[in-house]
């Protein structure tokens, strides 16, 4: 982070910004990505608690939260933003008594600032938060982390409560002294109802220096900077939205008074003013003057926060959203819900969502007391991509060879790790081999390990005559020798092409009887013997010949 050593250089900075910001603003503004990364839509409330370390490489906080008495947590999940770090990066610590750790498989959207790669990760701790405790206790202190902000967001549900809905935006692919944004809401949004707006870890300094302005739709809402109020001592940074939205109330927590405008480290908006009734988008324009240098791109604006209470009777054209296509093994969730309906699907079912995993058309249908919404429906397609079917690890004997795998659909893209593009494929030598086939942006893949083994030859040997009268040793027809085999089918033919005997046991032995449990009559019987080798039991091998009964 960039370090302020004296007043007299602030000045400066100031001054050099003031004088060539303007030019700055006259570059391209750039309409920069954003994606939703949370939506839900459920009768209860929503708190954000907010902890940041900003500039220092450790310290302890309070995260204060305070869900209502008899509430119960629906979804909470924390948000932390690694700032220049990378998505490998890992952090541990107590969040209160839940252990919390952060690392790659945590690791999200990434961008770009003049502190290197900024990324945001994020944990689920439904499970694990007790909604009775006012506050978490945060202990950075074990040493220095580039992990700066912290942000748990939760939901909880009570009794008796109004619908709300919430939406969480990420911000940013890059950084720039501008950026412009249209965050889309979930639901169209009632304007006869506050609509609760926070922005979430900014990183801003200084009243004059050093600060974020935003303006939603063409208004300027002011400008924020500086700490908040339950940052880590020494912070001079990380400015974040804390606040509690339910049954239609909006309040801000700590030092984050509701208001339309924002002041200091008040990052809060009420944009029901501003917002047109039923709208889903809003422009958002985040300018920055930084302190380092007037063109230094610093501008770092990681999340941003819709509560409000939607409007239940605006017929959305494509609600269940476009028509699609799958990979296989993909689910795709279509959502319905909306405040008071209930809901037909085309199988009968009445959930508010349904679970698609097989391709098909389908279809919704609502009815509700106060509003008539047409049906939708939306068309599923599946990627035509079977699996390379080598099947499991196997032993191959020295000298010999198998071919594995399933043909893929014209048009794939079929890629070994050795650069063989074969499918089906020839095996001779021993190693580990994966295969990965890809079709229309969709991939499947497989492995397979082969191991060569010195094989023993499979032998049998079965008599040409035998004599089932009960005298002697010849009694029965069986193998003289039978070794290497993993299973077998035996059959014995009459002269007529008969079957009068059959086995699939190992220890195979006809006793000259049929089937029936009569003598068969003495004569020349044929026998066909189907078998699998041990070497290779997936394969089939046969032989034939001719025995002699005689009593």
């Amino acid at each position: 982070m960039p370090h302020r050593s004296s007043n007299l250089w602030r000045l400066r900075i100031h001054v050099i910004a003031l004088l060539l910001l303007a030019l700055a603003l006259f570059r391209p503004k750039l309409a920069h990505g954003q994606q939703m990364i949370w939506t839900d839509t459920f009768n209860g409330g929503f708190v954000t608690g907010t902890f940041s370390i900003g500039d220092q490489s450790s310290g302890i906080g309070v995260l204060y939260m305070g869900l209502p008495s008899g509430a119960t947590v629906r979804n909470a999940t924390l948000y932390a933003v690694d700032i220049g770090g990378t998505p490998g990066d890992s952090l541990s610590f107590s969040f209160g008594n839940i252990p919390v750790a952060f690392n790659s498989s945590t690791a999200g959207p990434v961008f770009q600032s003049i502190y290197g790669p900024v990324v945001l990760h994020s944990v689920d701790l439904t499970a694990s938060l007790d909604p009775t405790l006012p506050y978490h206790l945060i202990d950075l202190s074990q040493g220095w982390t580039t992990f700066k902000e912290f942000m748990l967001f939760t939901e909880y549900e009570m009794p008796g409560m109004g619908p709300i809905t919430v939406d969480v935006f990420h911000l940013g692919e890059d950084s720039q002294l501008e950026e412009n944004y249209t965050i889309h809401a979930s639901h169209p949004m009632d304007n006869g109802q506050p609509i609760a707006f926070g922005t979430m870890a900014a990183y801003a300094c200084c009243e004059y220096s050093d600060y974020e302005s935003v303006a939603v739709n063409g208004v300027n809402l002011g400008k924020y900077y500086g700490a908040d109020f339950n940052a880590a001592a020494y912070n001079h940074y990380g400015a974040c939205a804390t606040f509690h939205y339910a049954n239609g109330i909006f309040e801000g927590r700590g030092d984050d008074s509701t208001d339309v405008a924002i002041s200091g480290t008040d990052v809060l908006s009420e944009l029901s003013t501003l917002l047109p009734y039923g709208t889903q988008d809003v422009q958002l324009t985040y300018q920055h003057v930084p302190a380092v240098s007037p063109w230094a791109e610093d501008n770092i604006v990681n999340l941003a926060v819709l509560a409000y209470s939607s409007v239940p009777c605006v017929d959305e054209a494509n609600f269940l959203g476009p028509d699609t296509v799958l990979c296989p093994g993909d689910t795709l969730l279509l959502n319905a819900y909306r405040e008071g309906a209930n809901y037909l699907w085309q199988d009968g079912s009445t959930q508010a969502t349904f679970t698609v995993t097989a391709p098909g058309t389908y279809m919704v249908q609502w009815s509700h007391p106060d509003c008539t919404y047409a049906p939708d429906t939306v068309v599923v397609a599946m990627v035509n991509l079977p699996p390379p079917g080598l099947g499991a690890d196997r032993e191959l004997c020295q000298g010999t060879s198998i071919t594995l795998g399933n043909v893929p659909p014209t048009g794939s893209v079929v890629n070994w790790n050795d650069g063989v593009t074969d499918l089906p494929r020839t095996f001779a030598d021993s190693g580990s081999y994966v295969v990965e086939v890809g079709l229309q942006g969709c991939t499947v893949s497989d492995s397979l390990r082969i191991t060569l083994v010195d094989c023993p030859e499979d032998t049998i040997a079965l008599p040409n005559v035998f004599t089932p009268n009960g005298e002697g040793g010849n009694n029965t027809f069986r193998p003289v020798i039978l070794s290497g085999v993993a299973s077998l089918r035996f059959t014995v033919y009459n002269r007529w092409g008969q079957p009068v005997f059959q086995t699939s046991r190992l220890n195979l032995e006809w006793d000259g009887r049929t089937g029936g449990g009569e003598p068969a009559p003495d004569g020349v019987y044929f026998w066909v013997l189907e078998f699998a080798p041990e070497h290779a039991p997936e394969t089939r091998q046969s032989q034939h010949g001719t025995v002699t009964l005689l009593r």
